[in-house]
């Protein structure tokens, strides 16, 4: 993983609900990304990954915001907030 320039984290101990979302994100991925699509290239596939992340991270929906999308659930609770303090 050095090598590669990745940087290891570690979860705590006896926590088995601490790696349940990598998993969980790294199952979607290859369900999602990887094996409905045949790339024909290393780069194909990373910038579909990529890709993949962006969307994730702003427009794919997830169970634990309420189905909403992050952008959505950001959204909301920027409206709420302004509901509560009157701006």
């Amino acid at each position: 993983m050095k090598a590669l320039g990745i940087e290891q984290v570690f979860t705590i101990y006896g926590n088995p609900r601490a790696n349940a979302e990598t998993e969980w994100l790294i199952r979607t991925i290859k369900e999602e990304v990887i094996w409905p699509y045949e790339y024909k290239t290393v780069q194909e596939a990373r910038e579909a990954i990529e890709k993949f992340a962006e969307d994730y991270n702003r427009a794919y929906p997830h169970s634990a915001l309420g189905y909403l999308s992050p952008l959505e659930a950001k959204e909301r609770h920027h409206k709420m907030k302004e509901t509560s303090y009157g701006y």
